[in-house]
């Protein structure tokens, strides 16, 4: 797949995951926010959570969960802190999520998919 036809695929999965949240219930604060350590797909707010949405566009659930590597988790760690300070959301919960979507299926929503030591 060229560069340009993944870019295009994920943006068209961000935007599927971010109509998908809504319907669930979930208000988008933002989406594609760069922060100095890296850029956040989907960041959301529910029931007084901070949900940081990691979201992969695979043929596999299975792909999509083990493209999410320790490092990255890292990377969306830091961002999600600058996050919540920019938004003034300091002492909120942040829960990690992970939306993967594929080609033929409904999105798969994983709440809590990894949890951060930088966090507490």
């Amino acid at each position: 797949m060229t560069r340009r036809k993944a870019e295009r695929r994920g943006r068209a999965a961000e935007w599927l995951a971010m109509f998908y949240l809504m319907a669930k219930g979930y208000r988008i604060l933002g989406h594609r926010c760069r922060t100095p350590f890296g850029e956040v797909d989907v960041a959301a707010w529910k029931q007084g959570v901070l949900v940081i949405v990691e979201v992969k566009a695979r043929n596999t659930y299975a792909s999509g969960a083990y493209a999410v590597t320790p490092m990255a988790q890292d990377r969306i760690a830091r961002a999600a802190q600058v996050l919540a300070g920019r938004w003034r959301l300091h002492s909120a919960p942040i829960r990690f999520d992970l939306v993967v979507v594929g080609a033929s299926w409904l999105p798969r929503h994983e709440r809590a998919a990894w949890f951060s030591e930088r966090l507490g």
